[in-house]
C-alpha cells in the first residue's frame, strides 16, 4: 500500500509537470559563450521601432528560437539620418565590433538599404559569408545581389493588383478609384505602380490626391468630399506642401475620421487604427523564410544552389471593428483572409488550453494504470535484483578503477562551468559584476531582512566624450573609472555596472543616512583628482540617485525605477549633485506625463497662443520691439514647467518651429495693416540645438513672409553654450550672418555670463530681473553702471528686465541702459492689445 502511494504522488506530479509544459510557451535560450553556437548577424537600415522591423526579426527568430544560433541585430537608422555620415559611421562601428567580436556565420538583410552596404563593403566586412535578404522593393537590386555566389534571398511584392480587384468586389458599382500618395520617393513609386494598372480597369477612373499639395488641415476636406462610389488605395501620407511629417498612426487617424468608405492598403501599418486592410506583405513570413533559408545553409547547401523568390509571402488581412462598421459580410473576402481585432468568446479563447486539459486529464488516467502495473511488475524485479547482487558487486570494483579518470573529468568541466557563470555574471568591458549580479545580490539582502540604500552613478556629459574623442576613449574612461570605484568596495559595498554610463553600487546593512552621504563624499573626493588617460588628464563628474531599502520599497525593480527618477532629479538640479530617492519625485513624474499628453494634444490641435511683452526705448519711451511668449490655450500652465516637459520629450523642436513661424507671419500682418515694421524676440531652447536644419527653416519662412532678417531675434540662454560648443558657436554664426539678431537672456543667472561676452556672437544682453532688483539699490548703482559700461564697450545694447517701478525706471535711464521690459509699461498681451499701444508713447500712457 505504501509503495502504490508513492507511485500515485510520482503521478500526480507528473500531471503537474504536463500541465506546466501545455502552459507555458517554449523558449529555447542559446547559452552565450557556448563554443558550438552559429552566429548570424541582421542589418537594418531603419531602427527598431519601424514597423516592418519587428515582425521580420520575429519571423527569423520563430526559426532559430529551436536551434543551436545567436542572432545580433544592428540597425543604420537611414529613416531618420539618410546621409553618407550615418553611413560612415555605421560602417566604422561595425567594423569595430567585426575586428573585436568572434565572426559571424551568416548576414541578414532587411531592406534595400541593407543589401547595397552588404554589396557595397562585402569584400571588407563580409568576404565569402552567406548573405540572406528580404525587404527588398528594387527587384533589378535583388537580382543583381542574387548573382553572387553567396547572396540570395526574398524580394518584396506589393499586391496592388489585388487589392483594386479586392475593391470591386466590395464595392461593385465603384466608378472611380483613388490612391493616396505623396511626394516622397515611396510615394512616386506607389504612384507610378498605381496607374501603371489604369489600361486593365476601362471601367474605373483613376486619380490620386497627393498629400504633399495640401495642409493636412485641406486635405481633411478634400477626404469628405470622397463619394461611396469611390475605391481607395492609401500608400503613402508623410507629409504636406508644409512640410509637417506624420507617422503612419497620425494618417490613418486622419483617413479614418474624414472618408465615408473603407480604405485599402497594401503594405504594412494601419489595421486597428481605422484602415480595412487587404492584401498586404507578411513581414513574419518573409522573415521565416529568410530564416530557413540561414538554416539550410548551415545544414550545407551552397548559397548559390538558393533560389531568390521573387513572389513574398503576401496575406489579405482585415481589421473586423471596420468590417463591422461598413457592414462587410466575411463571404466576400477571399478564403484565406486573416481578421484582427476580432472579438471571441470564452471557449474560442481558450480552445488549445481547453483541448490540452483533457489531453491532460487522458494521459493522467494512462499513467496510474501504467503505474499500477509497473508497480506490480517491480516486485518482480525486486526479486531478481537481490539476485543478481553479487554480479553488481563485480561491477563497482571495475568502475572503481576508472575513478580518477572521471574526476579528471568533472574538474574540467567545473572550470569550464565556473567560466561560463563568470562570463554571465560580469561586464565584459570593465569585469565589475553586471546588472543581472546586482539584482541577484540586491534580492538577497532584501530577503535577509537587512536595511541598506543603492546608489546609481551617471557620468555627467559622458557623450560629449564618445562623440569626441571617441568610442575607444570612452571605454578606457570607464575601465578607469571602475578601477577607481572599486578601490570603494568591501564588504559591504557591491560595486557595479548598469550599463553605458551608468554604476549601481549596492550599501548594504546600513541604515543611517549620514553614513551613506559620508560615502558618496568619499566617491566625489576621489574623482576630484583626475583620470589620466593616453597622457591626458579628465575630470570626471556624477549625478548620484540613492534609494533606501525597505523604507522606500522592498521590491528589487522598484527600487532601481527609485534610484533612476532620483539620478534624474539631481541632472535638472544642475549635475555633479545627488538626491535621495522622495514619494513627491512620484508626483512630478506623474505631473510630466500630463503636461505632456497636454503638449501633445496642443501640437496636434493648434493648442498654443503668443502673447507679447513691449520693449520701450529708454529715451524716447516708444516701443522699439516685442518680446514672443508661448502660453497653452486653456491651461494655466506656466513655461517654467511645460518647456522642460517639451525639452525631455523632444517636442520642442516642433513647438520652436511653431513659434518661429507664427512670429515671422505677425511681423509680416502688421507690416501689411501698415504698422511700423518692429523686432520680435523668441526664445531659443538649448535642445533645439538637435534640430539641424533650423537655420534653412528660418531662411525659408522669412523669404515667404517677405519679412527682413533684421527685424527677427533670437533669445538664447548660457546653458545653451553648456551643449556642444563649437558647434553652437558655428549655429550662432550662421543666423549672425543670416542678418538674425542674437540676445543673451537672463544675464547674471550664470557662472561666467563676463567671460562668454567676449566670444559669443551677440548683439544684445538682457539683464535678468534678480540682477535689476539687486543692484537697482541707490547702495548699488555702482555696480549697474559698470556692467552697462561695460556691455556698451563691447558695442552690445542692453535691456533690462522685470522692470516694475518708475524709480528703477529712472536709475536705468540715468545709467545708460537702452531698453526697459516690464510690468511697468505692459504685460505680455495679444496681437490685438499691441496694435493699440503700437505707435503712443509709453511714458505719457504711464503718466
Amino acid at each position: 500500500m505504501h509503495k502504490e502511494m508513492k507511485y500515485f504522488k510520482v503521478g500526480f506530479m507528473l500531471l503537474v509537470l504536463l500541465l506546466f509544459m501545455c502552459w507555458q510557451p517554449w523558449n529555447k535560450t542559446i547559452v552565450f559563450g557556448e563554443s558550438t553556437a552559429k552566429r548570424v548577424l541582421f542589418i537594418s537600415s531603419y531602427d527598431g521601432n519601424f514597423l516592418s522591423v519587428p515582425d521580420q526579426i520575429a519571423g527569423v527568430k520563430s526559426v532559430f528560437e529551436f536551434e543551436n544560433i545567436y542572432l545580433d541585430i544592428e540597425y543604420m537608422d537611414t529613416k531618420r539620418f539618410d546621409t553618407q555620415e550615418n553611413v560612415h559611421l555605421f560602417y566604422n562601428t561595425l567594423k569595430y565590433k567585426l575586428d573585436h567580436l568572434e565572426s559571424y556565420d551568416a548576414v541578414i538583410a532587411g531592406d534595400d538599404n541593407a543589401l547595397q552596404f552588404v554589396m557595397d563593403y562585402q569584400e571588407e566586412l563580409f568576404y565569402k559569408m552567406p548573405v540572406i535578404f528580404l525587404g527588398i522593393n528594387d527587384l533589378a537590386r535583388g537580382k543583381k545581389a542574387a548573382e553572387d555566389d553567396y547572396i540570395t534571398g526574398i524580394v518584396e511584392e506589393t499586391s496592388i493588383k489585388d487589392n483594386i480587384d479586392l475593391g470591386i468586389r466590395l464595392n461593385p458599382k465603384a466608378s472611380r478609384i483613388v490612391a493616396i500618395v505623396d511626394n516622397t520617393l515611396t510615394g512616386v513609386g506607389n504612384k507610378e505602380q498605381f496607374y501603371s494598372y489604369e489600361k486593365a480597369y476601362d471601367n474605373l477612373l483613376f486619380e490620386d490626391i497627393n498629400t504633399s499639395e495640401y495642409t493636412f488641415k485641406e486635405l481633411e476636406e478634400v477626404l469628405e468630399r470622397i463619394d461611396q462610389d469611390t475605391i481607395v488605395l492609401y500608400f503613402s501620407m508623410y507629409s504636406d506642401k508644409t512640410g509637417k511629417y506624420l507617422t503612419i498612426e497620425e494618417a490613418c487617424e486622419i483617413l479614418a475620421a474624414h472618408t465615408k468608405v473603407p480604405i485599402l492598403r497594401s503594405e504594412v501599418g494601419g489595421i486597428g487604427l481605422g484602415i480595412l486592410g487587404g492584401r498586404m506583405v507578411s513581414y513574419y513570413d518573409a522573415g521565416k523564410i529568410a530564416g530557413n533559408m540561414v538554416l539550410s545553409v548551415f545544414q550545407g547547401t551552397p548559397v548559390k544552389d538558393i533560389n531568390m523568390i521573387e513572389e513574398s509571402p503576401n496575406r489579405y488581412m482585415f481589421d473586423y471593428q471596420v468590417l463591422q462598421k461598413y457592414n462587410i459580410n466575411k463571404k466576400m473576402l477571399p478564403e484565406d483572409s486573416i481578421i484582427l481585432n476580432r472579438t471571441f468568446t470564452y471557449l474560442e479563447e481558450n480552445k488549445d488550453f481547453l483541448i490540452k486539459a483533457l489531453f491532460v486529464i487522458t494521459v493522467l488516467f494512462i499513467i496510474i494504470a501504467i503505474l499500477l502495473y509497473d508497480n506490480r511488475k517491480q516486485r518482480r524485479m525486486e526479486r531478481k535484483l537481490q539476485e543478481s547482487h553479487e554480479e553488481l558487486s563485480q561491477t563497482f570494483e571495475e568502475l572503481t578503477a576508472t575513478e580518477e579518470e572521471l574526476r579528471a573529468q568533472y574538474e574540467t568541466i567545473e572550470k569550464h562551468a565556473r567560466d561560463i557563470e563568470h562570463l554571465a555574471q560580469h561586464d565584459y568591458l570593465t569585469d565589475l559584476p553586471n546588472r543581472l549580479s546586482f539584482n541577484e545580490r540586491l534580492r538577497n539582502e532584501i530577503d535577509s531582512g537587512k536595511q541598506g540604500a543603492i546608489l546609481l552613478l551617471d557620468i555627467d556629459n559622458f557623450k560629449e566624450v564618445n562623440d569626441t574623442l571617441g568610442h575607444v576613449y570612452g571605454d578606457k574612461l570607464l575601465q578607469s573609472i571602475s578601477e577607481r570605484l572599486l578601490n570603494l568596495s568591501d564588504d559591504t559595498v557591491f560595486v557595479s555596472r548598469f550599463g553605458g554610463d551608468e554604476f549601481l553600487i549596492l550599501i548594504a546593512n546600513e541604515e543611517k543616512k549620514e553614513r551613506i552621504e559620508a560615502y558618496i563624499h568619499k566617491i566625489l573626493i576621489q574623482f576630484k583628482k583626475a583620470l589620466d588617460l593616453d597622457y591626458k588628464e579628465y575630470f570626471v563628474n556624477f549625478s548620484i540617485g540613492i534609494s533606501m531599502y525597505p523604507k522606500d520599497s522592498s521590491d528589487a525593480d522598484r527600487l532601481i525605477m527609485n534610484v533612476d527618477t532620483a539620478m534624474y532629479a539631481a541632472k535638472r538640479e544642475g549635475r555633479n549633485n545627488y538626491k535621495f530617492y522622495c514619494e513627491s519625485m512620484q508626483d512630478e513624474l506623474m505631473d510630466k506625463k500630463e503636461v505632456e499628453a497636454i503638449l501633445r494634444n496642443a501640437v496636434k490641435e493648434e493648442g498654443f497662443l503668443l502673447l507679447y511683452q513691449p520693449q520701450v526705448d529708454v529715451k524716447t519711451g516708444f516701443i522699439a520691439g516685442f518680446e514672443a511668449l508661448l502660453r497653452i490655450k486653456g491651461y494655466n500652465i506656466t513655461p517654467l514647467k511645460f518647456i522642460p516637459v517639451a525639452e525631455d520629450t523632444g517636442l520642442i523642436t516642433e513647438i520652436g518651429r511653431w513659434v518661429t513661424r507664427k512670429v515671422v507671419e505677425q511681423i509680416a500682418e502688421w507690416k501689411e495693416k501698415g504698422y511700423e515694421t518692429k523686432p520680435i524676440s523668441v526664445n531659443f531652447s538649448s535642445k533645439q540645438l538637435q534640430d539641424t536644419t533650423y537655420a534653412d527653416f528660418l531662411r525659408r519662412i522669412l523669404q515667404e513672409n517677405g519679412v527682413e532678417a533684421k527685424y527677427f531675434e533670437l533669445e538664447i540662454t548660457e546653458s545653451i553654450l553648456l551643449e556642444k560648443s563649437s558647434n553652437t558657436l558655428e549655429f550662432l554664426n550662421t543666423l549672425k550672418d543670416m542678418g538674425i539678431r542674437i540676445a543673451l537672456d537672463d544675464f547674471g543667472t550664470g557662472y561666467s555670463s563676463l567671460n562668454y561676452l567676449t566670444f559669443i556672437p551677440v548683439n544684445k544682453i538682457k539683464l535678468d530681473k534678480s540682477l535689476c532688483e539687486k543692484f537697482l539699490e541707490l547702495s548699488n548703482m555702482k555696480v549697474m553702471n559698470s556692467i552697462i559700461g561695460l556691455a556698451h564697450s563691447l558695442d552690445l545694447v542692453i535691456t533690462a528686465e522685470g522692470v516694475e517701478d518708475m524709480e528703477q525706471y529712472k536709475r536705468l535711464k540715468k545709467g545708460g541702459c537702452d531698453y526697459i521690459q516690464g510690468y511697468l509699461f505692459s504685460k505680455p498681451v495679444k496681437s490685438e492689445e499691441i496694435e493699440k499701444i503700437y505707435h503712443i508713447n509709453m511714458l505719457d500712457k504711464k503718466l
